[in-house]
């Protein structure tokens, strides 16, 4: 049973080769914003892990748990304008 939804916008900087993002938790049984997290240096998987570190230590997750099996569904949104990303996660 998925319990939260991540949502995570991401920008690469292509003058520096880094890639940056924000991210919004939802709670599947509200439908109500439970965490944002702010315009971050992050690639990859990073904004995945980063929310999960987030709801373990706001007390709703376990860390004892795998990624894979925490009760999260992940959507990651690649190729997003900065001022976008920038915007999603305030």
């Amino acid at each position: 049973m998925i319990k939260y939804l991540v949502i995570a916008k991401e920008w690469r900087d292509k003058i520096n080769g880094n890639s940056y993002f924000s991210a919004q938790i939802e709670s599947t049984s509200n439908n109500k914003i439970v965490s944002k997290l702010r315009f971050q240096y992050g690639y990859g998987d990073h904004s995945l892990y980063t929310a999960i570190n987030e709801l373990v230590d706001k007390g709703l997750l376990s860390k004892k748990m795998f990624p894979s099996e925490q009760p999260i569904k992940y959507i990651k949104i690649e190729n997003v304008l900065k001022r976008d990303v920038v915007s999603f996660g305030q």
